[in-house]
This record gives structure tokens, C-alpha cells and sequence, in this order.
């Protein structure tokens, strides 16, 4: 018995570390994208307006992408389901790669969205998964749901905190010249020694895609069969035909839409500051999703939420009224509070969904063209001045408490704090 305890314990941590390496080698490769922005508008000479394309493919893919990654995965499983977004996104990285070494802009944007609508699925399918996935040694509470998935988006933190440490390294390696003349070289000469290189990271990435996709592939991952669970929300039975009926997810993608969005948004902010500062503001929330993970064992989920998107206004409003120095690091703190928002958040939107987990997953992850939407009118309104703009983040982080205090709360037929169990 002990064996095979051992033996189940050890199958499970294969999978956590399995998804812990996918969610950083899909946070490294989404945020190479914004890294390399500045050295691909160059290439393809670029305006700003063009070079906002850029981020709005990638964004708005969630909005086009979404709901098919979730009828995908209900049909073909997960572990299917999370292979075809890998492959997708490899491919991406492929047609990156000949897109900028041809120098063709439209091909690019084709590239951007096949990888952007790989990723998509990998967040409809992977997030899902760490939520409802448990063992039979441990109790399957929204709590711990949720905590396994901080601890994943952690990971996806590390790879998008990595990302700008290795961009130009990478690229800086590359250039076949002396130490001492490198040495030599002014940053805008660098800049301009580099981009021509810029297509190669993508395909070492490409590269070491399709080796993990291998890995994958041979790695067991037990299938998760909601479509016998009916849902927990106590609400006439007619009403439960459609995912958008369930309060804690109609209320839970305006949350997700309002986080990315103001996430979004300050991260710009910083990089008006310096293009190196931001990744201060990522790092934080690195750390605040490794400790978060475990203080969540600890505390209420909802109190948790609300606690994190309060502090967020409170630095936010510091920020404005101090200026200089002072209002860069408020904002940067705010990225330790926003640390667990994403997770929780999503853990709440889809708990008690029971057979319509799938599509809720599909509309909270549609949310996140947030991240396009309202960074656009913070931008607009930051050119009449910043306070004004920075009132749209603080009334997203406002809305976000709301949710985690309140709006995500629903009637139960079992008024317990436990996910459903799932057939696994």
C-alpha cells in the first residue's frame, strides 16, 4: 500500500512539474514578443500605429479563439487539447522566425495570432486543469484549487520575468565581433547591430517547443470528465442551459477583463519610465504568486482577492499624488498585490460549473482582451494627464474587490466551500 501511495505521489508531481515548465516556457515566449516589439517595428519599418497591431493581434486573438479552445478540449480531452495549443504556438514560433528573416509584416501578424491562439488554448485547457485536478490523498477544496494555480501562474511569471533578462543576451552573442569592440559599442549602435538577428531566438524557442512537445506526448495525464456534474448554483433547472446563467462567471470575466487591463496598463506606464524598469513590476508579482501560494492555505480566497485589489487602489492613488521616484515604486508594489488576482479570480469564476467548466474557462480566458481595450483608453486619456487615466485602473481594481467580496458569492444546493469532485 505504501508503494503504491508513493508511486500515486509520484505520478502527481510529475504532472505539477510537467504544467510548471509549460506555464514558464509560454510566459517566456509571450512576453519575448513585447521584449523584441521596439527591434520588430524597426525591421518591418513601422509607424506606431502599425506597431500597436503588434499587441492588439495578440490580445484580440483571446476574443476570436476562446470559446472553440473550449468545445476543442470538451471533445478531445485535455491532455489532446493542451498538445494541439503547444504545437500551434511552435508553429507560431517557426513562422516568426521566416516571417522576419523574409521581412514580410503580413506573414508576421499570421505567426503572431497562430501563436497567440495556441496560447490561448493552453490557457482555455491548462488553468482549467490545475483547478479541478486533484488526487484521492487530498481534499479538493476552492482554497487548494486555487493555491495550485498561483503556483503554476507563478511559474508563468518566472518565464516572463527571464524573458527580458535573456532577449538580448541572446541576441548580443550572436554578433561575431571581438569582446573589446562590443565593449565599444553605444546602446543605439547595439540596437542597430542587433535587430537583424532578431528572428533567431524564435527559432531556438521553436526548437526547444517541439523537443518538450516530445516529453509531452510520452507523459500520462489522467483525463478530467465533468459532463456527469451538475452545477452547484441553486437556480431553477431551465436556467442552467447556458454557462452565462452562473453568476460567478458572467461577474468573474468583467474581473478578469478589468485585471488584465489595468495590469496592462501600469505595466506601460513603467515603461515610459525606462524600458528596464518594468521588469521590476513583473518580478514582484513573480514573488507575490511563489508566497502567495502558500498564503492562501491560510486565508479566505474571497477576502484575499479583496485585500490585494485594495491595496492596489491605495498604491495607485499614492502614485498619483506623490509623482516622481516615489510614484515608480508604488506602481511596481502593485504588481506583488496583483500576484494572485489572475488565479483567484479565475478559480472563482469557474468553481461549481461542474458540467459547463469548460465553456466557463473559454469566457473568463476570452476576457483577457482586456489587455487591448483598456490600456488603448488609459493611453488616450494619460496624453490629457496621467491622474485622470490612472482613475479607469483604480475604478478596474474597485470592480475586482466588488467581485472577490461579494459579486462572487452564488446560492448553493450544498452550501460548502468545496469544489465538485471530478471523475478522473
Amino acid at each position: 500500500m505504501e508503494n503504491n501511495s508513493n508511486s500515486f505521489k509520484g505520478k502527481n508531481l510529475q504532472i505539477l512539474i510537467s504544467f510548471g515548465v509549460l506555464f514558464l516556457m509560454w510566459g517566456f515566449i509571450t512576453n519575448l514578443n513585447f521584449v523584441y516589439k521596439d527591434y520588430l517595428a524597426y525591421i518591418f519599418n513601422l509607424n506606431y500605429s502599425l506597431s500597436t497591431l503588434i499587441n492588439l493581434t495578440f490580445f484580440t486573438t483571446y476574443l476570436v479563439v476562446s470559446l472553440q479552445a473550449g468545445n476543442l478540449i470538451s471533445k478531445i480531452g485535455y491532455k489532446k487539447g493542451i498538445m494541439v495549443g503547444w504545437v500551434l504556438s511552435c508553429l507560431g514560433c517557426f513562422t516568426f522566425f521566416l516571417a522576419v528573416y523574409f521581412r514580410n509584416f503580413e506573414c508576421f501578424l499570421a505567426a503572431l495570432f497562430m501563436q497567440a491562439a495556441g496560447i490561448t488554448i493552453l490557457q482555455v485547457g491548462a488553468n482549467l486543469y490545475i483547478v479541478l485536478w486533484k488526487n484521492i490523498l487530498l481534499k479538493a477544496n476552492i482554497k487548494t484549487a486555487a493555491s495550485r494555480l498561483v503556483l503554476m501562474q507563478a511559474f508563468n511569471s518566472l518565464g516572463a520575468f527571464l524573458a527580458p533578462f535573456l532577449a538580448s543576451p541572446i541576441l548580443w552573442m550572436m554578433i561575431d565581433l571581438p569582446s573589446e569592440s562590443k565593449n565599444m559599442i553605444s546602446s543605439a549602435d547595439r540596437f542597430l547591430i542587433e535587430a537583424p538577428y532578431v528572428h533567431y531566438p524564435y527559432l531556438f524557442v521553436a526548437i526547444a517547443m517541439t523537443m518538450y512537445a516530445i516529453y509531452l506526448f510520452f507523459v500520462k495525464i489522467p483525463q478530467i470528465d465533468t459532463s456527469g456534474i451538475e452545477p452547484a448554483n441553486k437556480m431553477p433547472q431551465i436556467r442552467r442551459r447556458h454557462v452565462m446563467h452562473f453568476p460567478q462567471l458572467r461577474l468573474g470575466a468583467f474581473a478578469i477583463f478589468a485585471y488584465v487591463g489595468a495590469e496592462v496598463s501600469l505595466g506601460n506606464y513603467l515603461t515610459d519610465f525606462s524600458k528596464d524598469t518594468v521588469i521590476y513590476y513583473w518580478g514582484a508579482a513573480m514573488v507575490g504568486r511563489f508566497v502567495g501560494s502558500f498564503l492562501l492555505h491560510q486565508s479566505s480566497l474571497r477576502k484575499s482577492v479583496g485585500i490585494c485589489a485594495g491595496m492596489s487602489i491605495l498604491l495607485v492613488v499614492l502614485s498619483v499624488i506623490t509623482g516622481g521616484t516615489i510614484s515608480f515604486w508604488m506602481i511596481v508594489a502593485v504588481g506583488l498585490f496583483n500576484s494572485i488576482l489572475f488565479p483567484a479570480i479565475f478559480t472563482l469564476g469557474v468553481n461549481g460549473l461542474g458540467k459547463f467548466s469548460e465553456d466557463g474557462s473559454s469566457v473568463l480566458i476570452m476576457s483577457i482582451v482586456g489587455g487591448a481595450i483598456i490600456p488603448f483608453n488609459v493611453i488616450n486619456f494619460s496624453y490629457v494627464s496621467y491622474k485622470i487615466a490612472f482613475l479607469i485602473v483604480i475604478v478596474c481594481y474597485f470592480y475586482i474587490a466588488l467581485y472577490g467580496l461579494k459579486l462572487s458569492r452564488f446560492d448553493r444546493i450544498e452550501e460548502k466551500e468545496e469544489l465538485q469532485p471530478q471523475k478522473i
